[in-house]
């Protein structure tokens, strides 16, 4: 089994969005530039927390709380251009008491290849003190069980460079 996975197996994970590469995307490279795939990247993550991961919008003013991003990290395996159609799975990769590692995976649906790659620590925070807190009891159950069903056979392209603390 290879060390990356297949278009196929990219192709196979649930896609939080979807988005054709336009020439607003472009840089003077007539390639998508760094800040769209980091806008379609982090959105996506966002957009799960909210759909998925029991932080609606209303998650700040019911709960008192939100995520703050800690860290991130981008890796880019190919080209995205004009007229390219991009599918963007999202995946739960571990939790501590505090935090989330969880990554957007960037698929170029026309080239049949992985694109980018955007890895993310977020921090639950309480909002009036704008520091750390625990998750609730609800988000950690859908955050562990995100984890496992997003959970492959197959190695995650990931960068090594990140993780959260037990």
């Amino acid at each position: 089994m290879s060390d990356f996975p297949t278009y196929e197996q990219l192709a196979a994970l649930p896609v939080t969005s979807e988005h054709v590469v336009g020439p607003e995307h472009l840089d003077e490279n007539r390639h998508m530039n760094i800040g769209h795939y980091f806008t379609f990247g982090g959105h996506a993550l966002w957009d799960r927390s909210r759909l998925d991961l029991g932080m609606p919008d209303e998650y700040i003013a019911e709960r008192g709380a939100t995520t703050f991003t800690a860290e991130q990290h981008l890796r880019y395996f190919g080209e995205s251009v004009e007229g390219d159609r991009l599918l963007v799975p999202t995946v739960i990769i571990a939790r501590a008491d505090k935090a989330v590692h969880f990554a957007a995976l960037i698929v170029n649906q026309t080239r049949a290849e992985l694109s980018c790659v955007m890895e993310a620590i977020a921090v639950h925070v309480d909002f009036s003190t704008r520091r750390p807190t625990s998750w609730p009891d609800d988000v950690a159950g859908l955050l562990d069980a995100a984890i496992e069903t997003d959970r492959q056979d197959w190695p995650l392209p990931l960068s090594g460079s990140l993780g959260v603390r037990r």
